[in-house]
C-alpha cells in the first residue's frame, strides 16, 4: 500500500500556515509592525530577496525566525 505523501504534506503545510496566521493575528498592532519589518529584514539578509520573491521553504524559514524572535 502506498502512502499519499503529497496529500499528507499538503495537510501538514496547510496546518502550519493556519497556525502561523493564528499566531500573527494574536499580535498587537505594534508587534505586527515589528514582525513585518523583521521578516523583510531576514529575507534580504538571508536570501537577498523581498518576501514576495521567496520560495515556500525560504518563507517558512523566515517565519520561524520571526516567531523565534518573539518567543525569546
Amino acid at each position: 500500500m502506498r502512502l499519499p505523501v503529497t496529500g499528507i504534506l499538503g495537510v501538514v503545510t496547510s496546518a502550519l500556515g493556519l497556525y502561523t496566521l493564528y499566531w500573527y493575528e494574536n499580535l498587537s498592532r505594534e508587534e505586527k509592525k515589528e514582525a513585518d519589518a523583521l521578516a523583510a529584514e531576514y529575507a534580504m539578509k538571508l536570501y537577498d530577496k523581498g518576501l514576495n520573491a521567496l520560495t515556500s521553504v525560504q518563507l517558512r524559514h523566515v517565519q520561524e525566525l520571526v516567531k523565534g524572535h518573539f518567543a525569546a
